[in-house]
Order: structure tokens, then sequence, then C-alpha cells
């Protein structure tokens, strides 16, 4: 119940930042830090938030370096670190779902 509190409150300040555009195609960096922590199969890539979806339940991230946007579901058991809000540098931990789209497992915003 706190992690879902926790959750609520950090995309409680990105309900308000605007819509993300739908754009699927980009890579993610090749040698990309993972921590250790990782969970099996997922993946991590480092990135400005480019925008957030209504209702906090994605956002868009435009990875360092290429410039290249990855879009991002969220759900009640990803994990928040920090105050995310468009603008905001983020290591997203992801994985990809079933149904083609990028799950973040967590989102930590870089200090």
């Amino acid at each position: 119940m706190i992690r879902k509190l926790l959750v609520c409150a950090s995309l409680g300040g990105l309900l308000l930042l605007g819509i993300s555009s739908r754009t699927y195609s980009a890579t993610p960096q090749s040698g990309s830090p993972s921590r250790e922590q990782a969970q099996p199969g997922s993946k991590s890539i480092s990135g400005k938030v480019a925008s957030i979806e209504s209702g906090g339940h994605g956002f868009t991230l435009e990875a360092s370096g290429n410039k290249q946007r990855m879009d991002f579901v969220v759900d009640k058991n990803t994990q928040i670190q920090g105050q995310v809000k468009e603008g905001t540098t983020v290591t997203v931990e992801y994985k990809a779902t079933e149904d083609g789209k990028f799950l973040a497992v967590s989102v930590t915003a870089q200090a």
C-alpha cells in the first residue's frame, strides 16, 4: 500500500505536464549501464523526460546522446525514485511487453 502511495505521489506531479507522443521505434543505447538489482530480461537507458502522459500512466524519454524518443508505460509495480517531471534526467530500467510496449520497472531521477 505504501508503494502505491509513493508511486501515486511521485506521478501526481506528472499528471499536469502533457500528453506523450507515440514513438515506439527507438532503440535503446547499447552499453547503457545496468544496475546490480536489474531484473532478468530488463534493459536500462538514460535520458530526459520529454513528456508525461495525461493520467501519469506513461511518459516519453529522449535518450541521451542520440536524441531518439522512447515511450514507456508505468504500472502499479513501477518503482519511482526521486521527483520525476518533464525535463528531469532519469535512468529507466524497463522490459518489453508481449504487446510491444516498454514497461518501466523502475525510474530513477538523477541528482
